[in-house]
């Protein structure tokens, strides 16, 4: 299944598609069908073959019985679900990413610090076709990982480029349209940022802690070279509505990370 194929499937279910089930309780299971393959969803086998031809939607058995609903993954369902070693970025913030970052069709885009590759797949599909997306990652294990998960869940894309080295050594790239790090100093990467980025650039930092956000944002204000530097969070809360009952639900997905995000200057205003 190519990349295009992933972003935007239609028609029958088909082998080695990723599949979401979800049983009665709501829970979800991650799976990817392979054919004359069986998975086990809690401990009950359901093959692979039963699924591929189905329309989504469709409402299946499980050997002992129980009800599952088929469907494509959405990417809020996909990115929990990834293999990792690494936290990833959740989807409430790679939509401000995508948003903020103002990353979309044909863009070039750079990104440092891939983890498990769950912001990739997302840039992948909000560059499209027409973009292109090199990403770099120093630990190999992380690197292979997001190799991994970017075929599995978004095909083969050849407009992307995983590089295994150290970005503080330099980036390749030049006239960058955005640019993307997940890295603990990104304040110290800011002399290897400035050359890469076209004027106008935008670049997006996603920082756990915010004494991280307040030494990036001094080092962006200090550089010379960039401007209109905003920091966000981004809070979600779902709600229970059923019957007669509707309230919050018990868990919210309160704090994860901070974004900063900042625009490259023109040379002749540093």
């Amino acid at each position: 299944m190519s990349a295009a194929d992933e972003a935007g499937a239609r028609g029958l279910l088909r082998d080695r598609e990723p599949v979401v089930l979800i049983d009665r309780k709501e829970r979800t299971y991650l799976r990817v069908l392979r054919q004359g393959g069986r998975m086990s969803i809690r401990g009950n086998a359901l093959a692979c073959d039963a699924l591929i031809g189905l329309p989504e939607g469709s409402v299946v058995e499980t050997a002992g019985g129980d009800p599952l609903i088929v469907l494509r993954p959405t990417y809020a369902q996909l990115i929990p679900n990834l293999p990792r070693r690494a936290q990833p970025i959740y989807p409430k913030d790679v939509g401000p990413i995508l948003l903020w970052g103002h990353i979309g069709p044909g863009d070039h885009v750079v990104e440092v610090g891939t983890g498990p590759g769950a912001l990739t797949i997302a840039l992948l599909r909000a560059v499209g076709p027409t973009g292109r997306l090199v990403s770099y990652e120093v630990r190999l294990d992380f690197a292979q990982m997001a190799s991994e998960n970017v075929t599995r869940y978004h095909g083969e894309a050849a407009n992307w480029t995983l590089r295994t080295a150290d970005a503080f050594e330099g980036l390749l790239e030049r006239d960058v349209d955005r640019l993307v790090i997940d890295l603990a100093e990104p304040w110290r990467f800011l002399p290897v940022a400035a050359p890469a980025l076209r004027p106008g650039a935008v670049l997006t930092s996603f920082l756990p802690t915010v004494l991280q956000v307040k030494e990036l944002v001094d080092g962006l204000r200090a550089h010379g070279g960039f401007g209109c530097v905003e920091t966000l969070e981004t809070l979600v809360r779902f709600w229970h509505v059923r019957d007669r009952s509707v309230r919050p639900t018990h868990r919210m997905v309160a704090h994860t990370g901070f974004l900063v995000f900042a625009r490259r200057l023109a040379r002749d205003a540093l």
